[in-house]
């Protein structure tokens, strides 16, 4: 389950003055957690979170502060007060210091990454992996879109600074959170209302005019970010909205340059990925953040899988996998551990194959339990199970992605399994329906109830025991 947000304040030095700011903050999930810290872009605030927090808290401490000039945050008058990214950047540095953050994933969206890659080079030590949802840090990913603000940069006239105030109107910003969205209802009005409301505080254009300027300091730091990434390679994940009109998808690939195993996705999207595309952003999040943050799984606490960390008892039935897959698979050992565990889940999928589902329907719906607990490595299995069992490359294609189904019966089962496994076992009546007007039964309902069962068993162990995919799993198998 999520958790409760807090909504906070904290008091910040400013090392350029002898006055302190008040540094609005959302915070959620145990104190002991891993850290993720949310550095929003602009115009937004922390607002722009309150959907991942939701999707993370639960087993993370997630941390989103608005910058100076920014949401609840104070906002000097920008007469009195620099507003660049080096100031932000040491205001968040003092942020994160009086929170006592020693170790943290960073996500930077936008202006968050500039101020984000500065604090990683301060403490490259700190940052324990990099999510980058359209935040940029090559020049390559800079679209035609920052052509007026480029023209302020070689001549910082009146004129010029003038012209910028068209990016600070209400239009515009509804622009950035609508273009590039194939359906504009998903977005919520009041995330650019809130944004617009801050935009128009007395003095806040003078804020944003002055870190328009600024913004080409960014850019001659750039070869800075890219060092660092090179020297530390931490984990990067790019999750990017590919329709942005102002950072290009370039910009996402060009991590692979310095990070060869950078991890990229290109989703349907324009500038602000989480307002529509949540759940599919989150999903990959969260994959990403399981592989990088949660240190207790894995090795740690299986060791190497291999027969010798199977019980004697066990053993002979972890071998016995093999006549079916002609190999014993990774998380086999991993059930292993438990050899009752092991024999259970057999059992489960034996009597499944004895159900009224046919053998391409149970992998649909073994797949789709899967995908909906983001259990990648059994995604893989039920795929190659699939096409053992003569499904068409489409259908295994869409198994491998999590896709619709062309076949209504085929997909009427992967989006009931799906159902069983995002609404905790309550499916609705309209889940029913769709299961029913394919031509399934109850027979065919507790069938795939079954195989989503045996899914939440063999999932969570796959999930704590982080085998590596097989190579007789893999895509191109």
């Amino acid at each position: 389950m999520p958790s409760a947000v807090a909504y906070k304040n904290l008091s910040v030095q400013d090392p350029r003055a002898a006055s302190k700011l008040s540094i609005f903050y959302r915070e959620a999930g145990q104190q002991d957690n891993p850290v993720v810290l949310l550095l929003h872009g602009f115009p937004t605030s922390s607002h722009q979170y309150r959907g991942l927090i939701d999707r993370l808290s639960d087993k993370y401490r997630v941390i989103a502060p608005d910058l100076p000039g920014f949401g609840f945050s104070d906002a000097p008058d920008a007469a009195t007060f620099s507003y660049t990214f080096d100031h932000l950047a040491e205001i968040m540095q003092g942020f994160v210091d009086s929170l006592g953050l020693t170790r943290y994933a960073i996500y930077v969206f936008d202006y968050g990454a500039p101020v984000g890659f500065r604090l990683a080079l301060a403490h490259p030590e700190r940052v324990a992996a990099i999510i980058s949802q359209n935040g940029n840090a090559y020049e390559e990913g800079l679209s035609d879109g920052w052509n007026p603000i480029r023209a302020y940069w070689q001549d910082p006239s009146q004129q010029n600074r003038d012209q910028l105030r068209a990016f600070l109107q209400a239009g515009t910003t509804q622009f950035q959170y609508t273009h590039g969205e194939a359906d504009s209802t998903h977005i919520a009005p009041e995330s650019y209302t809130l944004d617009q409301h801050f935009l128009d505080r007395p003095g806040n254009q003078e804020i944003q005019l002055d870190l328009f300027r600024d913004y080409q300091n960014n850019l001659a730091l750039y070869p800075q970010f890219q060092q660092y990434l090179r020297t530390h390679r931490p984990p990067v994940l790019a999750v990017w909205g590919r329709n942005d009109p102002f950072f290009l998808p370039a910009g996402a690939e060009a991590f692979r340059r310095d990070v060869p195993d950078a991890e990229v996705h290109l989703l349907d999207a324009g500038h602000f990925v989480l307002e529509a595309h949540l759940d599919e952003a989150a999903r990959i999040i969260r994959n990403f953040l399981a592989r990088t943050l949660d240190t207790a799984q894995g090795a740690a606490l299986f060791g190497q899988l291999n027969l010798a960390s199977v019980p004697q008892q066990g053993r002979e039935e972890v071998e016995g996998l093999s006549n079916f897959f002609g190999f014993v698979p990774n998380l086999g050992y991993a059930l292993g551990a438990e050899p009752a565990v092991l024999h259970v889940y057999i059992q489960m999928l034996q009597a499944l194959g004895q159900t009224s589902l046919d053998p391409i329907a149970q992998q649909v719906a073994l797949a789709a339990a899967s995908y909906a607990n983001a259990a990648d490595y059994a995604v893989q299995v039920h795929a190659t199970l699939a096409a053992r069992a003569g499904a068409s490359p489409q259908v295994i294609e869409a198994i491998r992605n999590g896709a619709p189904l062309q076949d209504r019966k085929l997909d009427a089962v992967r989006q009931f399994a799906a159902a069983i496994a995002l609404k905790h076992t309550q499916v609705s009546d309209a889940d029913v329906r769709l299961l029913t007007d394919a031509g399934y039964d109850r027979r065919a309902a507790v069938a795939i109830a079954l195989a989503v069962g045996a899914k939440t068993l063999v999932n969570t162990v796959a999930h704590l025991a982080r085998p590596a995919l097989d190579p007789g799993f893999q895509p191109q198998a």
